[in-house]
């Protein structure tokens, strides 16, 4: 199949997209290189949002298309292989209403939606799952979507350890086949309880498929899948490199209308100019889910009646610090410091000062959904307090041999103790505060301690490397169960420190017997049977003694929605389905929307 461009043509040179997008979009404001952009504001001279144009910022009918600004710049305009590095921007709506995904995973209300896929069944020893298609499905040129399509994709990544997302089949799978049109049989290397995890959208997305007829004659590692052919209820219609900007139009041959018909015709996804210069555009409707913060959205809300705050959802990832736990580093290695670090945490002025809104202390590993409630176990939780208690990090420093002198410094083993705090966030942003609210609360203990900022690219190999003493992170392993969080602290998945543990997944290089050997036990054990629920309090508690990974307060990320144009967005009072316009669960939101009828 011969690839075509897709792409607007521009004047704008690679290295000139490169560029900042504040600083790419002030220019072209300045300049008037942008009519969507520099002429509209310039008609709009009354700043009145009653009497302002809601002239479309795309080229498409603004009445019949929704607008979602991204904060991340895009870069990517010619590529939807999401199996190479730089190969998509799946946030552009790309992972969101071009793609779909075999299950989707309502975080909200705890239910599990087959869409590409009807169904999963495991042997009785769970070393083979049988996984059941929907018959109904085909792709957006029309060829069905078969078992085919799945044993290509997944024998693909087999045969190239090379290609994103390998490592989750690799050590797994023994063989992947296909016994007729819309049945996959995966035969395991061991017993994998949780294995159809892979294949339901969680966080962001899961396992992607891609058609067997097109891919099957491309080099995976250069294949750009320009036009993206996937099986969602939009098609690319266009790229704006000069604008920064997707734009997709409704299939009018989309597969799965009797559940799903969305009502916009066009969805853009562009990236969001700067900051002022959004809020204009949100007070003239040209924007439906703005990127701008909630300081901003509240400031809003008392001028402009269309605004709609939602404030409710919980990320999946309450915030955290982990502490590198390696042997070699000493005291850090010892849980009775972990609890020390844990005890000069504030967790309720943290989630009510630092956070952007109010969000409560985090007691268990895990987001307070209340699907998650039948992890929970109150008389283990109510052992192990995660409470503020200087004196008693005072304490346990004391009964570990981290005795102060007489200017309150301490020191172990005739050295002085001295950690650095490491930040993938800038100075001035929530996890740099926690880091640097953790950092005084050491040192007013005789500890010394520092907060630094890496950027992502640096701290991510400073983690994985185990190059580190302590980071602020967050806590993201437990989605569908708690297995899935303990497996990372097993013993077995841990790396020397500057060997890279990150296929592995204990990064922290946890090496406590008592809740590696339970993390193993969970492994092979069925999350959903009710046997298991003494094997999960018991993880808990082996998890709350060695606590590498502590926990903060949870993450609530409101979202802004502008009801001019479209309305039924999930609010608080209609908290529907994951709200994250990032998310693949976002196909749900741009399919529930109805129009207002506006001009």
């Amino acid at each position: 199949m011969s690839e075509q461009p897709y792409v607007e043509q521009s004047n704008e040179t690679a290295e000139q997209l490169s560029m900042s997008r504040r600083q790419a979009l002030q220019l072209m404001l300045l300049t008037g290189g942008s009519l969507a952009l520099g002429n509209v504001l310039a008609a709009c001279s009354d700043s009145s949002p009653q009497k302002q144009q809601s002239q479309s910022l795309s080229p498409t009918p603004r009445n019949q298309t929704v607008i979602v600004d991204q904060s991340p710049q895009f870069a990517v305009f010619d590529s939807f292989n999401p199996f190479i590095p730089n190969g998509q921007e799946y946030e552009t709506g790309f992972g969101q209403i071009c793609k779909e995904f075999l299950f989707y995973y309502n975080m909200i209300s705890g239910e599990i939606k087959p869409w590409l896929a009807t169904g999963w069944k495991y042997n009785n020893d769970h070393t083979q799952m049988t996984l059941s298609l929907n018959p109904k499905a085909h792709w957006n040129d029309g060829n069905p979507f078969t078992s085919k399509d799945v044993v290509f994709t997944i024998q693909m990544l087999l045969g190239n350890s090379a290609l994103i997302g390998a490592s989750s089949y690799t050590p797994y799978v023994k063989s992947v086949t296909a016994p007729d049109e819309h049945t996959v049989l995966f035969d395991l290397k061991t017993a994998n309880p949780r294995f159809h995890y892979n294949f339901i959208c969680s966080i962001v997305g899961s396992q992607e498929i891609v058609p067997e007829h097109i891919w099957s004659k491309q080099n995976p590692m250069t294949f750009k899948a320009n036009p993206p052919v996937w099986t969602g209820p939009y098609k690319i219609d266009r790229t704006i490199p000069s604008q920064f900007m997707y734009i997709w139009k409704k299939d009018p041959n989309y597969w799965n209308k009797d559940e799903l018909d969305p009502k916009p015709e066009y969805v853009v996804y562009r990236t969001a100019p700067s900051m002022d210069s959004e809020v204009e555009q949100f007070k003239r409707a040209q924007v439906d889910v703005p990127a701008f913060d909630y300081q901003h959205g509240v400031a809003l809300k008392n001028s402009y009646s269309n605004i709609i705050i939602e404030s409710k959802f919980r990320d999946p990832c309450p915030r955290a610090i982990g502490i590198n736990s390696d042997p070699s580093k000493g005291l850090l290695a010892d849980p009775r410091m972990h609890w020390a670090i844990s005890y000069l945490i504030d967790r309720k002025t943290l989630g009510s000062t630092v956070w952007p809104l109010p969000t409560p202390p985090a007691q268990y590993p895990w987001a307070d959904y209340p699907a998650n409630d039948k992890w929970s176990d109150p008389a283990v939780a109510s052992k192990y307090a995660l409470t503020y208690d200087p004196q008693k990090a005072k304490d346990l420093l004391d009964q570990m041999g981290a005795k102060a002198d007489s200017s309150g410094k301490r020191s172990y083993k005739g050295q002085p103790l001295q950690y650095e705090i490491m930040t993938s966030s800038k100075v001035g942003d929530p996890e740099y505060i926690n880091g640097q609210k953790l950092a005084e609360e050491l040192n007013k203990v005789g500890v010394g301690a520092t907060v630094r900022f890496y950027e992502n690219s640096v701290w991510t190999n400073k983690l994985n490397n185990g190059q580190f003493d302590i980071t602020t992170w967050w806590l993201c392993g437990d989605v569908f169960d708690p297995g899935q969080l303990y497996t990372g602290f097993e013993i077995s998945r841990s790396k020397p420190i500057n060997q890279d543990a990150s296929a592995g997944g204990n990064v922290l290089r946890a090496q406590y017997k008592d809740l590696s050997d339970i993390a193993t036990k969970l492994d092979s054990t069925d999350p959903s049977s009710s046997a298991s629920k003494q094997l999960f309090s018991q993880g808990l508690e082996a998890y709350y003694k060695d606590m590498p990974l502590i926990p903060l307060y949870q993450t609530t990320y409101p979202t802004i929605f502008n009801n001019s144009y479209w309305t039924n967005w999930p609010t608080d009072d209609n908290l529907y389905q994951v709200p994250s316009n990032w998310w693949g669960q976002f196909l749900f939101v741009i399919g529930s929307l109805k129009p207002t009828g506006k001009a």
